[in-house]
């Protein structure tokens, strides 16, 4: 179904009328305020009329409720949930596009207009980090774009739909494929997504990933490709539980602090507790860098014998099998499940 059968179908008669209507006045409201919010950090605002165009707004001057409306048409039309918030997933979809434009149209006055502000989360470029770790870089580069308010302050996983996207790096869910088209009959919504945050950076920077929502699939060499590192390096994979609570999580190792060389096996944290990890789903659940207590640290085997809880990311350049439609810096191979 393309964008333009949607709108008809919503269109009423009268030309001053043509807004659809497949949100709720509330679901409007609330997306709305969403899309005031965030339009600077996303970075749609400065091509309106591109976004306009694209979703077939034919006057500039809309109300916030209304422009939602226009976005869950978009979405719907993509395949992806449409509750009239032009977040990152959706912005990832249009942006391509929304340079053509055709006619210059005004401005609403709830569009901010000035540049947003610098927030004191740096991300680190590609260059930086000489290439040795690019999924670091956007990892960081996620932080700081959709993890952290104008003011400075951490946005929780519950004022942003953000992770979602996510999950598109996650074919695997359960142990089971699903293609990406069905993407939203899964319930995903307020499930860890610790593991398709890791996910998603590796496959954006071209490396091998598990593939599942599980952060214990990162330990299963069929899963995926990475070597065992006998030293901590910044940007392997660290897999753990919590040693009380039994909860697991996967994160990238951020500072090495005093982790320990050649563990030949499982580390426990409460003996080392100045390495960060770099991470989503932590600390709020958001995406920040932070220090962990109480937390055993556990060691995969990889496909060349060694084993270490250092796991470090390799692209399986030669052998590239990854189907996950989602942009990538290159080609890569991920697993055996993805035969």
């Amino acid at each position: 179904m393309t964008i333009q059968n949607i709108l008809t179908a919503h269109h009423t008669a009268a030309a001053n009328a043509s807004v659809p209507s497949v949100l709720t006045p509330q679901q409007a409201k609330k997306a709305g305020q969403y899309n005031a919010k965030r339009a600077r950090r996303i970075g749609w605002s400065h091509y309106w009329s591109g976004v306009c165009r694209v979703l077939g707004i034919s006057n500039g001057l809309l109300t916030r409720e209304d422009f939602s409306q226009y976005v869950a048409v978009f979405q719907i039309s993509k395949r992806i949930s449409g509750d009239g918030m032009l977040g990152p997933d959706t912005w990832r979809r249009m942006r391509a596009e929304v340079r053509i434009v055709l006619k210059i149209l005004p401005q609403p006055g709830w569009l901010p207009k000035s540049a947003p502000g610098r927030s004191p989360v740096k991300a680190i470029s590609v260059e930086a980090l000489n290439l040795k770790a690019p999924w670091m870089a956007i990892a960081l580069n996620e932080q700081e774009t959709n993890w952290v308010n104008d003011d400075g302050n951490a946005i929780s996983e519950g004022d942003t739909r953000v992770d979602e996207g996510y999950f598109e790096a996650c074919p695997y869910m359960g142990g089971n494929p699903w293609e990406l088209k069905l993407k939203h009959t899964r319930k995903i919504n307020n499930h860890h997504w610790c593991a398709a945050f890791v996910n998603y950076c590796l496959h954006t920077a071209g490396y091998s990933h598990s593939g599942s929502a599980g952060a214990f699939s990162f330990l299963q060499k069929r899963r995926w490709r990475f070597k065992a590192l006998s030293e901590p390096t910044r940007g392997c994979v660290i897999v753990m539980r919590h040693n009380r609570k039994n909860w697991d999580h996967v994160a990238f190792l951020d500072e090495v602090g005093d982790l320990p060389s050649n563990p030949e096996g499982n580390v426990n944290s409460r003996k080392h507790k100045n390495f960060k990890l770099l991470g989503g789903n932590q600390g709020g659940d958001s995406v920040n860098s932070k220090t962990f207590g109480n937390w055993t640290l556990y060691a995969g085997k990889d496909g060349f014998g060694n084993k270490s809880p250092y796991l470090y990311p390799l692209k399986g350049e030669g052998d590239e099998n990854c189907n996950v439609e989602l942009p990538t810096a290159g080609p890569h191979f991920c697993g055996e499940q993805w035969v």
